[in-house]
């Protein structure tokens, strides 16, 4: 006779950890974060299980051990062993007190969060890495690119796309086919739809008709007359590199692309050129807010805060109120 009984619920670390991981993806609907936080919590666990510790021992332990694990950096580069950037020390800390935040409200454990036992948090300047480009070396890099080539037709392309929208490298790297819109009969216009921006939103940028034009001319050089037929999941910018030839490049080569062009492997300062030449055109802050994406118009003001903080609009009345000028001139 089939035992029908109801079973009791076994606690597992494992269960937990599995549980709250699905939670977190189903809020977010990113891959890309899932994997982080269960990356992280996974491998605290198995760095405490060397020690003969687990997540649930004494938090004061716990705490002193996150500290020490969460500056580690691992793996082969050249630079294992050296402390980690603080935003990835933060990060890494901030997945583990939200797992200890998880397991208090949902299994009522009532554990103190060892993270925030003490306040082990680094502070962070925010943007301070990659400073915005200026309009001579947009202007140089770009004209820089040889376009005779349909590498250098989807290097122009790329980088028109990313300064005319701003958009993360991750964003840019991820597009499809199924993510171009393209309209109007005599002047073809884009629209590009990136469906996995931060925080799960979906984002719509239409192109001006130059940028427009230019990805245009580089979808054309690599699809030629097949180019309207394609399937929804082929590649916008392809690979021509030996060992992924026609697949969709990586954020890795992107950052070899903003190297070559404008001696940066920062992608993110694409982003800041944008936000930057947007104020610079006379956007309102609040215009701004709405193409990056940013749900709360104070992060915005924080971000050109940051990154206008060397600029004074008032520096020539300055100037001319002190008379100064150069040799030659009065």
């Amino acid at each position: 006779m089939q035992n029908t009984s109801v079973q009791p619920y076994q606690f597992t670390l494992d269960s937990a950890i599995a549980e709250w991981v699905a939670q977190k993806k189903t809020r977010t609907n990113s891959a890309k974060t899932e994997k982080a936080y269960q990356d992280t919590t996974f491998a605290f666990h198995a760095f405490l299980g060397q020690g003969n510790l687990d997540l649930l021992d004494n938090p004061i332990d716990v705490a002193r051990i996150a500290t020490l694990w969460a500056n580690m950096r691992v793996g082969q580069s050249q630079r294992a062993g050296e402390p980690v950037s603080p935003n990835t020390y933060n990060q890494r800390l901030a997945i583990l007190s939200s797992f200890y935040t998880f397991l208090n409200e949902n299994y009522k454990l009532d554990i103190p969060n060892p993270i925030e036992l003490k306040k082990v948090r680094r502070p962070v300047e925010a943007y301070a890495a990659a400073l915005p480009l200026n309009e001579d070396e947009t202007i140089t890099g770009l004209e820089s690119i040889d376009r005779d080539t349909r590498q250098g037709m989807r290097d122009y392309a790329l980088l028109a796309v990313a300064l005319a929208t701003g958009r993360r490298a991750s964003e840019l790297v991820s597009l499809r086919w199924g993510n171009v819109k393209i309209t109007g009969k005599r002047e073809k216009k884009v629209t590009l739809t990136f469906p996995h921006c931060k925080g799960g939103k979906t984002m719509r940028d239409a192109l001006d008709d130059e940028t427009s034009g230019v990805l245009l001319e580089y979808l054309h050089a690599e699809y030629g007359k097949d180019m309207m037929s394609l399937e929804s999941d082929k590649p916008i910018w392809v690979s021509y590199s030996k060992q992924n030839y026609g697949q969709a490049i990586s954020a890795k080569t992107l950052s070899n692309i903003c190297i070559d062009v404008f001696d940066t492997g920062k992608v993110h300062t694409l982003r800041h050129t944008f936000s930057d030449s947007m104020m610079e055109s006379g956007a309102p802050i609040t215009e701004l807010a709405a193409r990056l994406g940013h749900s709360d118009i104070k992060i915005t003001k924080r971000y050109t805060d940051k990154l206008r903080g060397e600029y004074n609009p008032f520096s020539e009345r300055l100037t001319a109120r002190h008379g100064i000028h150069r040799k030659g001139r009065k």
